[in-house]
């Protein structure tokens, strides 16, 4: 029997199996159980399958505690399993990291109503992009690993508000 799909991220699909199989290494090689609850909140990010806030998760998982989900999420983004998204005013998303979705991608924040939408950028401008931070970086004398770039501007929804 096929392990079952749980999201899509940018036509990228992953098995909850592959998903738990990374997830508990990552969280026995950062010292923390990979619990039922822990397991739960990478289930209820796959299935959502963009980045989400708490109200967001708690809603599509019920059976999640608030205070809970606040712990198991800090675990899971120091174990790399899961990336957090500021938007100011002490807001943020979060969703499964690189890591889990295997899916580089970009974010566009709108700076009114805090929507957070995934973009990804051609291989050209990827490229051009990580030549451009990697010679910022090399300038200061910082070795460059990663990216992430988020661009604040305003959404269709409230420009034509």
């Amino acid at each position: 029997m096929a392990t079952p799909v749980i999201g899509s991220f940018s036509a990228i699909l992953i098995r909850m199996a592959d998903v738990d199989r990374v997830a508990r290494q990552r969280m026995t090689d950062a010292g923390h159980l990979y619990t039922r609850g822990r397991q739960l909140v990478m289930a209820t990010l796959s299935q959502i399958g963009a980045p989400a806030t708490i109200p967001m998760i708690l809603k599509a998982a019920p059976a999640l505690v608030q205070s809970s989900l606040y712990r198991n999420l800090a675990v899971l983004q120091s174990a790399g399993l899961v990336t957090r998204v500021d938007v100011g005013d002490e807001r943020a998303f979060f969703e499964l990291s690189e890591l889990i979705t295997n899916d580089h991608h970009h974010h566009l924040v709108c700076s009114e109503c805090s929507t957070v939408v995934d973009i990804t950028l051609p291989v050209r401008a990827e490229r051009a992009l990580d030549r451009a931070l990697g010679d910022a970086a090399e300038g200061v004398g910082f070795e460059l690993k990663d990216h992430r770039v988020d661009l604040v501007g305003v959404c269709a929804v409230c420009r034509a508000a």
